[in-house]
Parts: structure tokens; C-alpha cells; sequence
């Protein structure tokens, strides 16, 4: 039987690992760190460097497909991506499309996948949100931010249930017939999606209610966070990395800081 979205929210569904080995703070100032960075390097030499980095610490996980699932859902969207820019291209010649122009832009996403996986797959949303009060920030900020990292393996658990019962009915999904019948799979895997994020979304706030988050609650966390020098060394390599992929953006790419794509 398949465990509800409530049941997941809650630190009950196979989706997280018991113990992620790090502190839910040090995979949050990488995730922020990688999102500051990956803005200011516009250079391919630059976010090549941050992507490598980046792989090599979303596969320390060990959640081989999970990460697969996201990177084919990933390069889905950057192939329509691709096709609607060419498109606008064609008809619009102030638009211009270079696979080099896109580079950058996918890069940066591909950073972000990198870090965030390993934060919503690995840490416990009773982590998150010790972590995320303990900042001192609003209840409308805190929660809402922990729920939408929660709400990254319950959605790829929808897509796998989707998937299974597609395969009941006789429809096999490969990225080949995806590219050739869009319609058949916006209407078989998208409106499916549509209607169970939603669904999903309000279970997963109905299951923030009986955990009794509301704004007048004190929180009292089941086990306070621990900094160990595993995270230290995690954060200093995140550094590490950083001031490399800076150092190939200023001496490799020779393109001006900025945060335009």
C-alpha cells in the first residue's frame, strides 16, 4: 500500500533517508552559496566548474535514480526550452538562438538541481524546520520554505506512481515517444501531475496543521541540530570550489561579472 503525502510530510515515507550524515544547516548554506555563485559566474568555464563540483556532491548521496528521474525530467524541459526559443527566432529576428547562449542559463539550472536534491532527499523536515525558526523568520516564510523542499521527493513519488499505473494500462513512457506524441503525454503524465500536485499540496498543509504549526505554537524540536566537522569540511570544500570556479571565470572565460544570461 502506498503511504499518503501526509504520512511522508510527517518523516514516515521511504522517500528521505534516516540519516543524511551531514547537518540540515550545512546543506543549506551550500544550497545558498551555489545560488549566489551560479548567478554571478556567466561564463561556461565557470559553470562547468560549479556543475562538476556539483554532480559529484548530489551522486555523494547515493540516490542514483532519484537523480536520474530529475535529469531526464530536466532535460525534457530544456528541450521545449530549446524548441520555443528557436521558434521565436524564426518569427521574431530581434530573437536570437545560440546553443552557446543557452548554455549558461541550463548550467545554472543544473547547479541548482545539484544542490537542492540532496537537501530535500536526505534531511527531515523536522531538521528543516528547527533549522528554518531558528533563523528567526516569519511563519509565512519558514513553513511555506520547508514545505516546497519537502514537496520535491513527493512529487517525484507521484510521477513514479503515475508512471505505474500507466503501465497497468498498456502505455510504456520513453523519452522518444514523449518527443513524438507531446499530446498523448501532456494529456496521459502533465494532467495527471496537474491534479495530484494540487491535491498533494493540500495534504501536505493538513499534515503541517496536526503537527501544530501554526503561528501562535512553540516549536519544540524531537532532537536538536549538531554542527560536526563533517559539516565544516563541507563547507570549506564549497568554498573551495567556489573560488576555483571564480578564478576559471576571470582567468578562462574573460566575461565581466553580471547576472544576466
Amino acid at each position: 500500500m502506498q503511504v499518503s503525502s501526509a504520512s511522508r510530510f510527517l518523516g514516515m515515507g521511504g522517500s528521505v533517508a534516516p540519516d543524511s550524515g551531514y547537518d540540515a544547516r550545512a546543506r543549506m548554506v551550500i544550497s545558498l552559496l551555489a545560488s549566489i555563485v551560479t548567478i554571478i559566474i556567466s561564463s561556461v568555464e565557470g559553470q562547468l566548474m560549479l556543475l562538476g563540483a556539483s554532480l559529484l556532491y548530489a551522486l555523494s548521496i547515493r540516490r542514483f535514480k532519484a537523480l536520474t528521474i530529475a535529469y531526464l525530467f530536466v532535460a525534457f524541459m530544456m528541450g521545449l526550452a530549446t524548441l520555443c526559443t528557436w521558434g521565436l527566432s524564426s518569427v521574431a529576428p530581434f530573437v536570437s538562438f545560440t546553443f552557446k547562449g543557452l548554455a549558461v542559463p541550463f548550467m545554472r539550472g543544473l547547479v541548482m538541481l545539484n544542490v537542492v536534491l540532496p537537501l530535500a532527499l536526505t534531511c527531515r523536515i523536522q531538521d528543516l524546520l528547527t533549522v528554518l525558526k531558528g533563523l528567526c523568520l516569519p511563519f509565512c516564510i519558514y513553513l511555506p520554505g520547508a514545505v516546497m523542499i519537502r514537496f520535491i521527493p513527493t512529487f517525484m513519488n507521484d510521477i513514479k506512481q503515475i508512471a505505474e499505473a500507466l503501465q497497468i494500462r498498456g502505455y510504456t513512457l520513453t523519452l522518444g515517444g514523449m518527443f513524438r506524441h507531446p499530446l498523448l503525454v501532456l494529456r496521459l503524465l502533465f494532467t495527471p501531475l496537474l491534479f495530484r500536485s494540487l491535491r498533494t499540496s493540500e495534504e501536505l498543509g493538513i499534515a503541517a496543521e496536526l503537527k501544530g504549526l501554526d503561528a501562535q505554537s512553540r516549536f519544540v524540536p524531537y532532537r536538536s541540530p549538531v554542527w560536526s566537522r563533517k559539516d565544516t569540511l563541507l563547507v570549506a570544500a564549497a568554498l573551495t570550489v567556489i573560488a576555483a570556479a571564480l578564478a576559471c571565470h576571470y582567468l578562462l572565460g574573460r566575461a565581466p561579472v553580471a547576472g544576466h544570461m
